[in-house]
C-alpha cells in the first residue's frame, strides 16, 4: 500500500501506521497499544489511532491522530448486523480522509470483526492478546464448540496474524485449523525505564517483606483458590498482598477466609502505581489458568523481583525460560508451594538486562519489519 502522502511529505516520517482497537479502557491490550504507539512516535513513525468506541482512558500528544468511531446498535436487526454496519462507518471515514497506510494493526476481537469487513481486510494484521482456546471455546462442547471453531477459522484463516506469544500462535493453528498468511509472534513491549522510575516511588502501607499478586480479581481466570492453597501449603511466614480491583474481590476474600488466611492475606485494592509494590516484594506470584502474555511477570523481573508462576497457556514458559525452577506445573499444588518456599528463603538475583529484549524500541522494530519493503 502507498504511504499517506500528505503526512509523509510534511513530516518526513519513517512510515504511516494505523491502529484500530475496540477501546482504550482497562485491561492489558490497551496498555500494549498505548506503549506501541509511544514507541513508534520515538521512532518517527506517523500514527493514526481509530477507537471503535468512546472508551478512552489514555491520551497522546498532538502528533497522534486519534479518532473515535463508536457504533451503538438499535434494535435486533442492527445488533445482528453490528459488525457490517460498523465496518461501513469505518470505510466511510477512510474514504473521506483519503488515507492510505504502510501498516494496519487491528487489536481485539470487535476490531477484528469490523476490519475484516472493510477495504482494509486483506492488508491488516490481526493482533491477538489472549489465549484463543479459552477465550473462544471456553466450556463449549459438541455442536456449539464446532460452530465456534468454524467462525474463528473463517475470521483468521489466510489472514495476517500477530500473537503475543509463540504458544498462542501454536494453539490458534492447532485447535482451529487456521493457517495464517503469515503468522508471527511478537512479545509485548515494556517501557523499562518508566517502570523502574515508578518503582522508586515511596509506599507506606506494606510490611518490610511480603509476597505479591498483581492483577484483576477475576476468579475464573486468575485461580485464587490455586494461589491460596499453594501459599498455605508452603508454610512461609511472609504475608501475601493482593494489588488489584474487580467485581470478584468479595468472592476472593471469602476464599481466603475459608482457608483461615484472613490475617495473612491482605487486600490493597487498585493502585495507580503497582510498580512501587512490585519492586519491594520478595517475589511475585501468578496462578492463572490461562494468559496471553502476562506482563506482570517481566515487569517484576525488570524491577529485580523474582517471580513464581504456573505453566499456563500462554506466555509464562517463554518469559521464564532462564528461570525454569520458578515455573511449576499448572495443577501441582505441592510444586507451586515448594517454589514459593524456595524463593522466600533464597530469592535469586535477577540480572538487570533480563528483559532488555522486551524494550519498547526492540518490539517496535519487530512490528516495523511487518511493513513490506516496497510499501515505504
Amino acid at each position: 500500500m502507498p504511504s499517506r502522502v500528505a503526512t509523509s511529505s510534511a513530516r518526513n516520517v519513517a512510515a504511516n501506521v494505523l491502529f484500530v482497537v475496540d477501546h482504550l479502557d482497562t485491561g492489558g491490550a490497551p496498555v500494549v497499544v498505548r506503549d506501541l504507539i509511544l514507541g513508534m512516535q520515538r521512532a518517527e513513525v506517523a500514527v493514526t489511532l481509530v477507537i471503535l468506541s468512546d472508551r478512552q482512558r489514555y491520551t497522546f500528544t498532538a502528533d497522534v491522530d486519534v479518532v473515535q468511531l463508536p457504533f451503538k446498535a438499535e434494535g435486533t436487526h442492527e445488533r445482528w448486523q453490528r459488525y457490517a454496519l460498523h465496518a461501513r462507518r469505518l470505510d466511510q471515514w477512510l474514504e473521506e480522509q483519503g488515507m492510505r497506510f504502510d501498516l494496519v494493526l487491528a487489536h481485539l476481537h470487535h476490531a477484528h470483526q469490523v476490519v475484516s469487513r472493510t477495504r482494509l481486510a486483506g492488508d491488516a494484521w490481526y493482533c491477538l492478546h489472549a489465549d484463543p482456546v479459552t477465550g473462544f471455546l471456553g466450556n463449549k462442547r459438541g455442536v456449539g464448540r464446532w460452530l465456534k471453531q468454524r467462525k474463528v477459522k473463517s475470521l483468521y484463516d489466510g489472514r495476517k496474524v500477530v500473537t503475543v506469544s509463540r504458544g498462542m500462535l501454536e494453539r490458534l493453528c492447532f485447535y482451529f485449523g487456521i493457517r495464517p498468511q503469515p503468522g508471527v509472534a511478537i512479545h509485548n513491549p515494556l517501557d523499562i525505564d518508566r517502570i523502574r522510575e515508578l518503582g522508586q516511588a515511596p509506599v507506606n502501607d506494606v510490611p518490610a517483606e511480603y509476597l505479591l499478586y498483581v492483577g484483576r480479581m477475576d476468579v475464573r481466570q486468575k485461580r485464587f483458590d490455586r494461589l491460596f492453597d499453594a501459599y498455605q501449603t508452603s508454610g512461609v511466614s511472609l504475608p501475601l498482598l493482593l494489588v488489584g480491583g474487580g467485581n470478584g474481590q468479595a468472592e476472593v476474600e471469602a476464599m481466603a477466609k475459608e482457608r483461615g488466611l484472613t490475617g495473612q492475606v491482605q487486600f490493597l485494592g487498585h493502585r495507580d502505581n503497582p510498580y512501587a509494590y512490585m519492586r519491594r516484594a520478595t517475589a511475585q506470584l501468578l496462578s492463572s489458568d490461562y494468559e496471553g502474555f502476562p506482563l506482570v511477570l517481566p515487569e517484576a523481573l525488570a524491577l529485580g523481583t523474582p517471580v513464581v508462576s504456573v505453566d499456563c497457556p500462554c506466555g509464562p514458559a517463554e518469559i521464564l525460560q532462564d528461570f525454569p525452577e520458578y515455573l511449576v506445573p499448572l495443577n501441582d499444588t505441592a510444586a507451586f508451594a515448594s517454589a514459593i518456599r524456595k524463593v522466600a528463603e533464597q530469592p535469586p538475583i535477577i540480572p538487570e538486562n533480563v528483559c532488555d529484549h522486551l524494550r519498547i524500541e526492540r518490539v517496535v522494530e519487530r512490528y516495523m519489519e511487518l511493513v513490506k519493503p516496497d510499501d515505504t
